[in-house]
């Protein structure tokens, strides 16, 4: 696959001024803050595939990019599956994409059941989830994320018009749940999806793993009635004992009917002295 952006968004990008093209061909860089790692970072979102594969020419567009960026801790960007960046890149996340329903097996679980989250009864639970996939995430990044930002950032999702939940219950209990953004759209293709932002389960193995699947099925199929795309995303550990779990889990993913959809991949500094490269 390679890398394709919509005419709308570069011609944003370029009104802003973070469209720059090399060669001919167009990339859009420029900084954010991801409150989570407490990371100033230098976002190349979008680069053309004869940039992004050609490495003295990738190399220049990092080299561009910087420039206006030269307090930035370190550098992302963003790639189609089929690219593959070398060390010391590494891959950040994954997106993985399902364009129909999932099926799950039957439950071999008694009392396991998945329903709609309610509005008032659920949003305590759904709320801490978040915060707790929050705070998991960055520590898998090595950072400890402030346990404020998660509580607010899980607070935004909670309150988002377009949020909703399936909650897994073990006798009526709750005991995880999948939260899905309905109305989110990627910029860069001008495409709409449903966000799966997370699923969590605080069970024993096999109730984890039977109610995690129940909880995906749910996602799909709500997505797949409102005929848009499931998107979800895997991050890979930074740690070198944790380095492998991403891949596995992509791997597992696709092995179940998801798709790669794009991947970003993390520099730390521009140097990369960081986080063990």
């Amino acid at each position: 696959m390679s890398a394709t952006a919509c005419r709308g968004y570069l011609a944003a990008a370029g009104d802003a001024g973070l469209l720059q093209h090399l060669h001919g061909h167009p990339f859009v860089a420029g900084e954010r803050h991801d409150p989570l790692l407490e990371e100033r970072q230098l976002l190349i979102e979008f680069c053309a595939t004869e940039l992004l594969t050609v490495p003295h020419r990738f190399a220049e567009v990092v080299e561009l990019a910087s420039l206006g960026a030269t307090g930035a801790d370190a550098i992302m960007v963003r790639a189609p599956e089929s690219v593959r960046l070398p060390g010391p890149w590494r891959r950040h996340t994954t997106y993985v994409r399902c364009s129909g329903p999932l099926g799950a097996a039957p439950s071999p679980v008694q009392g396991l059941t998945v329903r709609r989250a309610e509005p008032g009864r659920d949003d305590a639970d759904v709320a801490r989830w978040l915060a707790k996939a929050f705070v998991d995430g960055s520590a898998d990044h090595g950072v400890t994320a402030d346990g404020g930002v998660a509580d607010g950032l899980a607070r935004e999702f909670l309150d988002a018009p377009d949020r909703v939940s399936y909650v897994a219950c073990l006798d009526g209990r709750a005991i995880g749940h999948a939260t899905l953004l309905c109305a989110a759209d990627d910029p860069v293709t001008d495409r709409q999806y449903v966000d799966l932002v997370d699923v969590l389960v605080e069970a024993e193995d096999a109730v984890r793993r039977q109610a995690t699947g129940m909880l995906t099925e749910a996602a799909s199929v709500h997505a797949h009635g409102l005929e848009l795309p499931l998107l979800g995303s895997v991050i890979h550990p930074a740690s070198p004992s944790g380095s492998g779990d991403g891949d596995r889990i992509v791997a597992s993913l696709v092995a179940r009917g998801w798709a790669i959809d794009h991947v970003f991949w993390h520099l730390p500094g521009a140097s990369g002295e960081k986080d063990g490269a």
